[in-house]
């Protein structure tokens, strides 16, 4: 039985605020029948230890924290119940009037909107087109494609901003009279700016931003040092939708989707010590940025590091993860990711001018022009990952030279399966000069193609590992062997990408452990006669064979109030002869968390007093599903 500790919190500790599209900013705000009408309002009152719920609908707004909260009283700003509040930042165009043909006009507009969509809340997708240069904040390196340069350039489905005339057009797709639609334009250059520290933001969807109108980069929204963002939703923005902070410590985001976005997902520009885990990156880049200057799904820079893990990174328009001259003695962290189909270019992983990277346990599949690129990188060490499918250059690359000042050194490429690929390398190392570029081990790989011989170069070219092993002492231990993956299923996931037992086997003694102790799945290394390349252990094959066993489920019996509502964290993990595909999480019979690992954890809001099921199932890759229930009770 989990028991909820009984807290009295004094009614001069914290003040819960409301806000609602219903509301209005005279009212007290403290009680959920008189809320404040904007967040705005709501934050200016806030101090540390007080909660600003709100309610469900549309907020047009900036946001701006301008009181700080503290490590044992942060600030909270969260949906009210399961209700989801959405902030834009744009605002409704009417008063449209007909220009020419197809072609409409908003005289009178005092802004240059970077993007313009038309009944978006009923089918939500891409902005219009804009036809020409984003603001004078950008240059045709930064954004190498414009469409069109002027009025006279538009077509179906195109919008234009006259900032002379102080006029937007519109060339709705099927041609249209925009007055018939809802359009909304950007206008807001942020949506929620953390200005202080230790603040908590849960629950919120963001919508359109307006950035590249008054800077060449800006985020959605931007952390501040020792906050957090969780259970959140940002796309559409019109550059960058998550910002970790520029020059801000210790800011984690978590269970986020940050898709959709004009440029990036995440960006992290001088952040330090900050946490990105269980967040969805996909499809960013729309508007077509330059993916060699600035785009995809996560970019580091000017000396950032920290922590990226567990996340899903897919279908960007440029790099899954990127960090750029992130070379400072801070510990950079890449694992346990699930990257692909990324590109054109440049990587799956791209690590440019950075120091000190511990690169493990992803699995990189299908992405365009290179799997891992070390480039001008030192002390990197690529362990454990599995890379499929690289098409362009090569599975995994070192080299990136010459570059300035910048050095190639100290960097090991241990353990990893690259296979199936059809780049023009599976292994790309820049030869030792004694100099700028010394000290790159690669060892303990598996090399495959379906067809056709491996390809790996230092110097030359080489199709076998025997005569890559003569001449440059690298793969000792490296093999050429089918990796025997799961059997996909679809949608395909990290977990088709599992090696059978059977599979050929490396014993590397005592495979780095002390860096990759665990694998994907969570089975340590090394076990027994495990396959160790790659992100996941041997697991058994079912082919021929029935598995009856059901993964074990363990929930875990610590419980906290984190606030004055009673917030409780439930987590739970699972453990399998044949590995975890999936777990979910009830309460009281209805699904609040599911998960495709073998943890799973839930921040439950607003606890009601009374006595409750916890329900947590796990599902094994036979299809087995175990399960652990325990009762909450809250008095």
């Amino acid at each position: 039985m989990l028991l909820l500790p009984i807290v009295s919190v004094p009614s001069s500790w914290a003040t819960t605020y409301y806000v609602a599209t219903t509301g209005n900013d005279s009212n007290a705000g403290t009680s959920v029948d008189l809320p404040f009408r904007t967040i705005q309002h709501a934050m200016n009152k806030a101090v540390a230890g007080d909660t600003v719920l709100v309610r469900g609908g549309t907020y047009r707004e900036q946001v701006e924290a301008n009181l700080a909260g503290t490590a044992d009283k942060p600030i909270t700003v969260s949906g009210y119940a399961s209700e989801v509040p959405i902030i834009k930042g744009s605002d409704v165009v009417t008063g449209w009037t007909q220009h020419s043909g197809a072609i409409w006009k908003k005289i009178g507009w005092r802004y240059n909107s970077q993007q313009v969509f038309v009944d978006f809340d009923a089918r939500p997708g891409k902005s219009l087109q804009q036809i020409g240069m984003p603001s004078q904040y950008y240059t045709t390196w930064e954004y190498n494609k414009p469409v069109g340069s002027g009025l006279a350039d538009m077509a179906a489905g195109t919008f234009y901003y006259d900032a002379a005339a102080l006029t937007l057009y519109v060339w709705l797709a099927d041609g249209s009279d925009p007055n018939k639609h809802v359009v909304e334009a950007s206008v807001r250059r942020r949506l929620f700016f953390m200005h202080q520290p230790y603040i908590r933001l849960k629950g919120f969807m963001f919508r359109h931003t307006n950035s590249s109108a008054f800077a060449q980069q800006g985020a959605a929204v931007e952390l501040s040092s020792n906050s957090v963002i969780e259970t959140c939703d940002i796309q559409y923005a019109d550059f960058a939708g998550l910002s970790m902070g520029y020059l801000q410590n210790n800011a984690h985001a978590d269970h986020c989707n940050i898709s959709n976005n004009g440029d990036s997902g995440v960006n992290a520009a001088g952040s330090t010590n900050f946490r990105v885990t269980n967040v969805t990156m996909n499809s960013n880049n729309y508007r077509n940025f330059n993916p060699l200057w600035h785009a995809g799904g996560f970019k580091g820079t000017a000396q950032a590091y920290g922590m990226i893990e567990d996340n899903e990174v897919g279908y960007n328009n440029g790099s899954g993860i990127w960090f750029d001259y992130a070379n400072s003695s801070g510990q950079i962290v890449i694992r346990n990711n699930y990257i692909h189909d990324n590109g054109p270019v440049d990587s799956a992983i791209f690590f440019e001018v950075s120091n000190n990277g511990l690169i493990y346990n992803n699995v990189l599949v299908n992405n365009r022009r290179r799997g891992i690129y070390l480039s001008a990188a030192n002390n990197a060490r690529v362990y454990n990952n599995t890379i499929v499918g690289t098409s362009d250059r090569a599975g995994i690359e070192v080299a990136g030279m010459p570059r300035g000042s910048a050095t190639l050194t100290n960097n090991a490429v241990y353990n990893n399966i690259v296979s199936h690929g059809t780049s023009q390398y599976d292994l790309y190392i820049m030869p030792d000069n004694g100099t700028t570029i010394t000290n790159n081990k690669s060892d303990y790989n598996d090399f495959y193609r379906a067809t056709g011989s491996i390809s790996l170069w230092s110097g030359s070219s080489y199709s076998d590992l025997s005569g890559w092993r003569n001449v440059t002492g690298l793969d000792t231990h490296s093999i050429s062997a089918n990796p025997n993956f799961v059997a996909p299923t679809t949608p395909p996931s990290a977990l088709n990408y599992a090696v059978m037992a059977g599979s050929p086997v490396i014993d590397t003694g005592t495979n780095l452990g002390s860096v990759v102790p665990y694998d994907y799945l969570l089975v340590p290394r090394p076990s027994g006669s495990a396959f160790d390349i790659g992100a996941f252990e041997a697991v058994s094959s079912t082919s021929g064979t029935t598995d009856t066993i059901p993964p074990l489920v363990i929930i875990s019996s610590s419980v906290g109030v984190v606030d004055a509502r009673g917030s409780i964290k439930i987590s739970a993990s699972a453990s399998d002869n044949v590995g975890v595909t999936g777990m979910r999480l009830y309460i009281d019979g209805v699904l609040k968390a599911s998960s495709t690992t073998a943890r799973i954890s839930y921040q439950w809001k607003n606890v009601t007093v009374g006595t409750h099921q916890v329900l947590v199932t796990a599902t094994d890759a036979a299809q087995n599903m175990g399960s652990a229930t325990t009762t909450l009770t809250v008095r």
